[in-house]
């Protein structure tokens, strides 16, 4: 991924946006440079949901332009950071993404390994657009590996997801223009294709432009008049033809797209090529060859050549034919390599990705988890605190709660620090098996526990004062009864509590709710120890 400078002072959110508006508008480029400013920022403030939705974009837009293994990287980054999210339409989203960024690099396994993720994700979902494309990409990747009949079932499918739904114009352009790519790649595969399915091709295709027109998209404008140039060929209407293909090139080499240039060259020579003017499809595809080379695209390169070699051939230069042979058995064995050079080189990036997210997951657990108990620590506290009040809604109580461990300084200067650490494990244990997974529990000091929960809905009986002595009493109980004698001989625990329960707080009100707990755990040791004070909570 290359350097993103970020600028100062515009939110993550603005850039994002541009990013997409420029995405849309087919500016890969400055959709690319925006979206990796956003990287950067984001992954500086910790904003997975920001960072996830900018390396989507800059998948989506390095491919467009070439840069299929920054794609590729970003793809699985991107479906790493929705995974973590726990995120299904953007792990959906980042494995299409990166299932055509396989696909590009001619890595098929991995294409249809991304694509059946995606797709047993995405059918749990509602989201009308998304299954469609999803399906539409899984035809796309059936469609480059030959297999057109099950290409066409999953166009069908991704076309029934569709009906009768309002879903985007981006989505109906991509399943017209794959549609008409399916038509087009059967007959450069020597498919016998009915007319029908030609014109039904080309009908597509200009529906695809009209809306490509609409989104002011030239990159999108240039694949439709490929695909309707080049089928309309094959119904030898020769005028419309190259007027289409010409228009593909002109707005190719206006706006650097010279993988469609190279495939307008393509086109024509193909078309030769089918007319059996084998004079002109040798000095077009020799053309083919040259440009291939130079765009570094080794599938039409790999192709080109092939069929360069038969055109040999058929004029009867069987010494040029030869050396074009050998030369495509060359760079048939060259790709070969270099996919399974990508392919290493991905993997390798891929496992330390996952290293190196591994690690910071460790980091981020060690900063905010309390490594003897595995409970929160006070700063992770001290941060969702805010958060679980502002949760609370109308009518709502909250319950704000603090333990401590009785004579614990007894138990260390008797037993050992090994038996104190001991006494704190199981006791964290106690804790986290009595709560609830929305309530906040952590260990705030050296013997000393807090436990925050949301009662919801009106004060019902056994909610109020009543039920949350009893409840937390029932919580003393049960650390008193404990067996602590399997820690040591003669080891007994009990626990001093003191808790406040009241209205709906103001989210910053947590310090102030915590020093009445405190003033309630200090009646609670004052009067005995081993028991629970609780009360209201008093006005500021």
């Amino acid at each position: 991924m290359t350097t993103a400078v970020v600028d100062e002072g515009v939110d993550s959110a603005v850039l994002l946006l541009r990013s997409e508006r420029a995405r849309t508008r087919g500016d890969y480029r400055e959709g690319r440079r925006l979206a990796e400013q956003v990287v950067v920022a984001a992954t500086a403030a910790g904003d997975d949901r920001a960072l996830a939705q900018a390396l989507r974009l800059v998948c989506h837009q390095a491919a467009r332009l070439g840069d299929l293994e920054d794609a590729a990287r970003a793809g699985a980054e991107a479906f790493t950071v929705a995974d973590r999210l726990r995120d299904v339409p953007g792990q959906v989203e980042a494995l299409n993404l990166l299932a055509f960024s396989y696909l590009q690099l001619a890595l098929f396994e991995e294409a249809l390994g991304a694509i059946e993720r995606s797709t047993a994700r995405v059918v749990t979902l509602p989201d009308a657009d998304l299954r469609s494309a999803t399906f539409n990409r899984a035809g796309t990747i059936r469609c480059a590996m030959g297999d057109f009949d099950e290409a066409g079932e999953l166009f069908d499918r991704a076309g029934a997801e569709l009906a009768g739904q309002d879903v985007s114009d981006e989505t109906r352009f991509c399943l017209l223009t794959n549609t008409a790519d399916l038509v087009l790649n059967r007959a450069y595969a020597g498919v016998d294709v009915p007319a029908a399915d030609l014109r039904h091709g080309v009908e597509v295709s200009g529906q695809a432009f009209r809306l490509a027109e609409e989104a002011g998209n030239p990159y999108r404008q240039a694949i439709t008049l490929l695909n309707r140039g080049a089928l309309t060929t094959y119904l030898d209407d020769p005028e419309p033809a190259a007027r289409d293909l010409q228009a593909c090139r002109d707005l190719s080499r206006t706006h650097g797209y010279r993988g469609l240039e190279l495939s307008v060259l393509e086109a024509r020579a193909m078309d030769a090529l089918r007319r059996k003017d084998f004079e002109a499809a040798t000095g077009l595809f020799t053309d083919v060859v040259r440009m291939a080379e130079a765009v570094e695209d080794a599938t039409i390169l790999v192709r080109a050549q092939e069929l360069l070699a038969r055109c040999h051939e058929e004029t009867g230069d069987f010494r040029s034919a030869l050396a074009a042979y050998r030369r495509f058995h060359e760079l048939q064995t060259r790709q070969q390599t270099q996919t399974a050079q990508v392919r290493a080189r991905l993997l390798t990036q891929t496992v330390e990705l996952q290293r190196l997210r591994s690690h910071a997951e460790t980091l981020d657990r060690q900063a905010h988890e309390d490594p003897l108990t595995g409970l929160r620590n006070r700063r992770s506290f001290d941060a969702a605190l805010p958060d679980l009040l502002a949760g609370a809604g109308e009518g709502d109580r909250v319950c704000v709660c603090l333990l401590d461990i009785d004579h614990f300084k007894v138990v260390n200067d008797t037993f050992g620090h090994g038996v104190g650490d001991e006494v704190l494990r199981r006791f964290g244990t106690l804790l986290r098996q009595d709560v609830r997974d929305q309530d906040l529990l952590a260990r705030i000091g050296g013997e000393e526990f807090a436990l925050v929960c949301v009662l919801r809905g009106p004060s019902r009986t056994g909610d109020g004062l009543e039920g949350v002595q009893r409840r937390l009493d029932r919580l003393r109980h049960e650390v008193e009864q404990a067996d602590w004698g399997q820690v040591a001989d003669g080891l007994r625990v009990t626990v001093s509590l003191g808790a406040v329960v009241g209205a709906r707080p103001d989210p910053g009100a947590g310090g102030d709710l915590l020093c009445q707990a405190d003033r309630l755990l200090y009646a609670a040791k004052a009067a005995g120890r081993n028991r629970v004070v609780v009360g209201p909570v008093s006005p500021r």
